[in-house]
C-alpha cells in the first residue's frame, strides 16, 4: 500500500527561485570571459596592423574611452 501524503513536492524553498542577478562566481566567470576576449582583440590587433600601428590605436581608443566614461570629458 502507498501512501500519497507526501506526493506533491513543496519547491517554495527552492534555490533558484530567489536568485540573485549574479553571484560570485558568476561574476568571476563572466570576468575570465571578458578577459579572454581583451586578450584576443589585443592578439589580433597586433597580427594584423603591427605592432606600431596596433599600439597607436589601442592608445586612441582608450583616450575616446577615457572621455566617453568621464562627464567632463565631454566637453569640447
Amino acid at each position: 500500500m502507498r501512501s500519497h501524503h507526501n506526493s506533491k513536492l513543496n519547491f517554495s524553498h527552492a534555490p533558484y527561485k530567489n536568485k540573485s542577478p549574479l553571484n560570485n562566481v558568476d561574476r568571476e566567470i563572466r570576468m575570465g570571459e571578458i578577459r579572454l576576449k581583451y586578450v584576443q582583440l589585443m592578439r589580433d590587433a597586433h597580427s594584423f596592423l603591427g605592432d606600431e600601428d596596433a599600439n597607436i590605436l589601442i592608445k586612441e581608443s582608450k583616450d575616446i574611452w577615457d572621455k566617453l566614461s568621464n562627464s567632463q570629458g565631454l566637453e569640447v
